[in-house]
């Protein structure tokens, strides 16, 4: 009986011990993909797919998003060709127009090492009816770190895909 407890007890630490391990991977691997994910990026190209898996080019065509070491990011996408308001108090459509051609948002975010997912989750941005939502991206790296590639999926389907390259130190879009 004793011995049975004995190696009851062996299984339950090994097993207890094996998932502390687990566990310690999991956080190093997202320590590895905060490191290189933490900096300022510079919006290259944003394209949607349709249900068929057809790609088409979105509008966006300036934009920056930047995480922190403390867990903190920020993005702005900015369509090309935004019509400047007429005066500082423009009319209501001109207004309209302009603030559905910028998307921004920022807070917390997460890494999910073994999924390759960055979630966002929002705090605050432009459009109120993001407020409180978890934002999953799908993420992986160029080979030569420059790029991060963000893709929003609808279950295993790819709806969005978005390249930043990374803003170097000195230079200015």
């Amino acid at each position: 009986m004793k011995m049975t407890a004995r190696v009851v007890t062996l299984v339950v630490l090994a097993c207890g011990l094996a998932a502390l391990s687990v566990r310690a991977q999991q956080s190093s691997d997202a320590a590895r993909v905060r490191a290189q994910l933490i900096g300022s990026y510079k919006l290259i190209s944003y394209v949607s797919y349709d249900a068929n898996g057809a790609p088409t080019t979105l509008p966006y065509s300036v934009g920056q998003i930047s995480y922190d070491a403390a867990g903190r990011m920020s993005a702005h996408l900015m369509r090309s060709g935004r019509p400047r308001l007429t005066t500082p108090g423009a009319p209501e459509a001109e207004r309209a127009a302009a603030f559905g051609t910028y998307i921004a948002y920022f807070g917390a975010y997460t890494i999910d090492a073994d999924k390759h997912t960055v979630t966002h989750h929002v705090e605050g941005a432009m459009n109120p009816n993001m407020v409180g939502s978890n934002l999953v991206r799908h993420y992986e790296f160029s080979p030569d770190g420059k790029s991060l590639f963000l893709s929003v999926k609808d279950g295993e389907r790819l709806t969005g895909k978005l390249q930043w390259d990374r803003n170097e130190p000195g230079l200015h879009p």
